[in-house]
């Protein structure tokens, strides 16, 4: 092929590409810009550094010979020229995709509670726990108190020390097997409910523990140990009256219909009108357990010890993993799920926060029955999301659940700043709208998270950059973010670089779908170069980590990345956050 035929092409890529594009976006006629279009955060390459070199022998001939081509170079010249319209094209597309992204998604207006300021909003966020979380005013109460628990946690756990190494020595033994596993469920319910919740979160993790581990504690999710009717009766007696069974509330059982490790819900139905529920109107009665507040702030104190020993320990580095911090934040969000006029307001929240979608929904708190021990609510009538990993529905089915729920979570994360702390299985109902259109409904709402507009900003620039594949600004973000870094320039160096490492290593996926591979060698990276992580990333994270898991046993070739990018795109410009995609500045 002649020079001038070679220059002539060159010139006509840039007339050719956008017009190429077009037809092909209305047509869809190239698997590699499909490719793009469906994959928007997957970086182009668009140096091919083979191609490159041949069609630069191609050329680098002399003036005598210059037209004098093999065959075999002409076709190469021919193939690049035909790849670089591609690549060009699909550059174009991907770029004119996130535009259109950006364009589409408008300002979301910021959460209201951010307008009260960062001092208002610590404060109210820590005025519960504070208020309730004392265990006694000497340091002798307190360490007789920690004590005691210990002692009482080892008795728990010493009958494991011989059922563990018994199921090694004689592994063919079933009942030797079953009764390991069923001591180990009691003992964990019997811990109280800060174990629980670290089990039941543990159970919906199959790909970080045995398949048998989640088998047996998922049956957490569903019902834990309760307490009698005899404390439910006297409870509701103290606030409603001797004769509430025959005033206001008709039990048709008084079996709880669920128990969970804070409380337990019993059905009936109201004998008189109640705001805009008329009599006859089925509700769920939510009754706190009896002497639990003491043993949860005791377990947070021994928590707060360990995790300031294990900072503490030299070499280690585990104090930039922010355990202590991570601590009191599960502290300051766990101890508020003891009042349940703290749900309530929880409820009222996700219900304005999701008013515009029918496909998800929250029980309806009747706030004139509701105090700190118990919590009246509207009846949610449906099934167990775990019903729908069985063949009884179909893909669609299960694929559009998925779909929900990671969408309902990246609103919470990335939107709402106010997320549902507590999303195992068992606290997720599926019924229909008025639609006839499958309906998501998460109850249980007392344990939250929010991080306050500084924080969730910080979030939303490191989660935004991990999404988008950009691990350089990734690490560099976590740098400047950190509330206490003591890393040389060398560490910080090293520290970004391993960030950009693992996103590279790692092209296959998105930090969505595989957030505990990308949390453990993060945590690691951090320890290693003295960069504290902030305990928010942390948490966000292990809740997107849930609520993927849950998603992937629905649906397990569900793309995360479609789903996160429009809401990271929407969090950047709440935030007013200059958008960078792929080196490309808008």
């Amino acid at each position: 092929m002649p020079t001038q035929a070679v220059l002539a092409t060159s010139m006509q890529f840039a007339s050719t590409a956008s017009s190429m594009t077009r037809q092909f976006a209305s047509h869809h006629m190239s698997s590699s810009f499909t490719s793009c279009v469906a994959h928007p955060v997957i970086s182009l390459k668009l140096v091919l550094p083979t191609a490159s070199r041949r069609f630069s022998q191609v050329c680098s001939t002399t003036n005598n010979n210059i037209y004098k081509f093999p065959q075999h170079k002409k076709q190469v010249s021919r193939l690049y020229a035909r790849r670089c319209i591609d690549i060009a094209a699909a550059s174009f597309l991907t770029r004119q995709y996130i535009t259109n992204l950006e364009n589409s998604a408008g300002i979301v207006s910021k959460p209201s509670i951010w307008s009260e300021g960062v001092e208002a909003f610590e404060e109210r966020r820590k005025k519960f726990g504070e208020s309730v979380g004392q265990l006694g005013k000497t340091k002798f109460s307190r360490l007789w108190a920690a004590g005691s628990r210990l002692v009482n946690l080892a008795l728990l756990a010493s009958p494991l020390v011989v059922l563990v190494p018994s199921t090694y020595l004689f592994p063919d033994s079933k009942t030797l097997s079953d009764s390991l596993w069923s001591y180990a469920l009691w003992s964990v319910e019997k811990a109280g409910p800060t174990y629980i919740k670290c089990v039941q979160w543990a159970s919906t993790r199959s790909d970080l523990f045995s398949a048998e581990f989640c088998a047996n504690f998922s049956k957490l999710q569903d019902r834990t140990l309760g307490h009698s009717w005899e404390e439910t009766d006297k409870m509701l007696k103290e606030k409603f009256g001797v004769d509430y069974d025959s005033n206001l509330f008709e039990f048709s059982s008084k079996e709880p219909i669920g128990s969970g490790c804070i409380a337990q819900v019993y059905q009936a139905k109201l004998r008189q009108p109640v705001g805009t529920f008329p009599a006859g109107s089925t509700v769920a009665i939510k009754i706190q357990h009896p002497n639990i507040l003491h043993k949860v702030c005791v377990d947070f104190y021994i928590f707060n010890k360990v995790a300031k020993f294990l900072e503490s320990v030299p070499k280690l580095n585990l104090d930039y993993l922010s355990i202590k911090d991570s601590v009191d934040q599960f502290r300051g969000i766990m101890l508020p799920q003891l009042d349940l006029r703290c749900e309530a307001r929880n409820l009222m929240r996700f219900r304005k926060n999701f008013e515009d979608d029918s496909d998800i929904a929250f029980p309806k708190p009747f706030l004139d029955l509701t105090d700190e021990k118990i919590l009246v609510e509207s009846f949610i009538h449906g099934e167990p999301i775990l019903k729908y990993l069985g063949p009884d529905h179909t893909t669609e089915e299960r694929h559009h659940l998925a779909t929900i729920g990671l969408e309902s979570t990246m609103k919470m994360i990335f939107l709402h700043d106010f997320v549902h702390g507590d999303l195992h299985p068992g606290n997720i109902i599926i019924n229909r709208n008025e639609k006839n259109q499958l309906r998501m409904n998460m109850i249980d709402c007392g344990l939250v998270v929010e991080m306050g507009e500084k924080e969730h900003q910080n979030l939303v620039l490191i989660l935004g950059a991990l999404v988008k594949r950009d691990g350089a600004a990734a690490g560099q973000l976590m740098v400047d973010t950190s509330r206490r870094c003591l890393s040389t320039p060398l560490d910080v160096e090293l520290f970004v670089k391993g960030i950009q490492q693992i996103v590279k290593d790692d092209e296959d996926n998105n930090f969505l779908e595989k957030v505990g591979d990308y949390l453990a060698e993060i945590c690691y990276l951090a320890c290693k170069h003295k960069v504290k992580l902030e305990a928010s990333f942390i948490n966000a994270s292990l809740a997107c980590e849930i609520m993927e898991g849950i998603a992937s046993a629905l649906y397990p070739d569900m793309m995360v990345q479609h789903i996160a990018l429009p809401m990271v795109v929407k969090a950047e410009a709440m935030h007013g956050i200059q958008k960078r995609l792929f080196g490309w500045r808008k």
